[in-house]
């Protein structure tokens, strides 16, 4: 059975200080539930070393939201993934639509951090969905991407990622994708990972939703079990409505 599984994206919000109360608050609140549901908090850069100090000897894990598709250290303005690990990291985001449009990332540059952030001894979250112009061939658009997005992977590597599957139309709207559209995407990728990497490693790797997840959205957006979690950014930056999303998976997911 796959653990569930919580995303919380911080983009470019919260200082350090809001930073290391979000994670008081969020630990006396969630209680046991961070030993049902893998929790994965992305800061900010700057709060990254603090928070990871701050969950010292907790199960709560630290996360990245992007890193350089180079190591040379003579990268102005850009972060390693060797520096993520030294700042406490476990995992990665990469392929996040936000950076793909504002940053040009292409799926060829999502692969060259995918294998980045492995040789680093971190995690990859691989974040892929369909462009807004694609919203009706989200198949072909998802094979396209998970395709360059995991060249040169084999079948250990990719078991030990996490995908994400967010349609970029999706991301800061108002409500969710339709549970049908949420359930066919995962389903897709886990197909997928089956197909070419085989069903021990589709069965295994854990496939959430995110884009515009809310705890009122949350248990139909979990109805199907192709979805093992779910990732939350505006939601997920308030301890009370993050623990709300966390129990609502832990319910859904671990059989609370």
């Amino acid at each position: 059975m796959r653990k569930p599984m919580a995303l919380s994206n911080w983009k470019m919000a919260m200082t350090i200080a809001e930073s290391l109360t979000f994670v008081r608050e969020f630990r006396a609140l969630a209680g046991d539930l961070v030993h049902e549901v893998d929790v994965v908090i992305c800061p900010p850069f700057t709060a990254l070393y603090p928070v990871a100090q701050a969950l010292s000897g907790s199960p709560i894990m630290l996360g990245g939201q992007n890193v350089s598709a180079d190591d040379d250290p003579a990268r102005t303005g850009q972060i390693s993934a060797a520096l993520l690990a030294d700042a406490g990291c476990q995992w990665v985001m990469l392929g996040h639509w936000e950076v793909r449009r504002h940053f040009g990332d292409t799926d060829e540059t999502v692969n060259r951090k995918v294998h980045r952030v492995l040789a680093a001894g971190l995690r990859p979250i691989l974040l892929v969905g369909e462009a807004r112009d694609a919203r009706e061939s989200f198949q072909s658009a998802l094979d396209a991407q998970l395709t360059r997005a995991v060249d040169g992977c084999d079948a250990s590597q990719v078991a030990t990622m996490a995908f994400v599957y967010e349609p970029e139309w999706t991301i800061g709207v108002a409500e969710p994708a339709p549970p049908k559209r949420v359930a066919a995407g995962c389903g897709f990728i886990r197909e997928w990972i089956g197909e070419h990497f085989g069903p021990p490693v589709a069965q295994a790797v854990r496939i959430i939703y995110g884009g515009s997840v809310t705890p009122m959205h949350a248990e139909a957006l979990l109805a199907s079990p192709e979805v093992d979690g779910l990732g939350a950014t505006r939601k997920g930056r308030r301890a009370e409505t993050f623990v709300q999303i966390v129990r609502r998976i832990a319910e859904a997911k671990a059989g609370r």
